[in-house]
């Protein structure tokens, strides 16, 4: 349980810097609203509904409070993650009724998954791993960022296909007709490139975790304001 005070930093759409020798599974990243299209926006409400009280969960990662009165909070599991940014009182302040309010309707998409995805933790007591289906491109992003970083550290091309795939197929493939390897690595590194240069942005956009493809067996809606308690 981490309960963070500091000025916000815009740098990188980071609402803080995070220390970076902290393992992917123990980090603590709150990317702003305006970077990352999955941040749920909702508001603490007087309501009869039953108060949730999301910071005595097992998945409670870190709140954050600005010099704005928005409360940044992440929940997570160290591989699953829900954002939710909370106006109108404080989550710290015990149980609370939240409701959520989207607007736009080319814009909801996300954070309504965001949504499905709160309420199936709330009812099942952990993250639904269903709501999260598995990144098919993963394992090619982390190869481009292996193989940018070797690169800025004064690896060859040929240095950093035996990083990634071993000495032995470098030796029967690199200098093999078809140029397949080389190829790829080049590939890799205008990819590495790319995503170090601002492309990494498009891993937090909709398109890029397959909204559409995950399921939970309840009936979609089109509604635009929801209240959780």
């Amino acid at each position: 349980m981490s309960f963070l005070l500091a000025a916000l930093i815009r740098s990188g759409g980071c609402s803080f810097a995070e220390d970076p020798n902290r393992s992917a599974r123990d980090a603590v990243i709150l990317f702003d609203a305006a970077t990352d299209a999955w941040v749920l926006p909702c508001e603490i409400v007087d309501s009869d509904a039953e108060p949730v009280d999301l910071l005595r969960t097992g998945c409670f990662s870190a709140l954050l409070r600005g010099d704005a009165l928005c409360e940044h909070v992440l929940l997570s599991d160290g591989i699953r993650r829900v954002r939710l940014d909370v106006q109108g009182g404080s989550l710290r302040d015990g149980p609370a009724v939240l409701r959520f309010c989207f607007t736009g309707l080319d814009r909801f998409g996300a954070p309504l998954m965001t949504l499905r995805r709160l309420a199936a933790f709330e009812r099942l007591g952990r993250m639904p791993r269903h709501l999260f289906p598995a990144e098919r491109c993963a394992d090619r992003w982390t190869l481009a960022l292996r193989a940018r970083d070797a690169k800025a550290h004064g690896a060859s091309q040929r240095e950093v296909a035996e990083v990634l795939f071993g000495a032995g197929s470098v030796r029967r493939d690199w200098d093999a007709a078809s140029d397949h390897l080389r190829s790829r690595i080049r590939r890799l590194l205008r990819l590495g490139i790319g995503m170090t240069a601002g492309g990494w942005r498009t891993l937090l956009a909709p398109a890029s975790t397959g909204v559409s493809q995950a399921k939970d067996g309840e009936d979609k809606t089109g509604s635009r304001s929801s209240v959780l308690g």
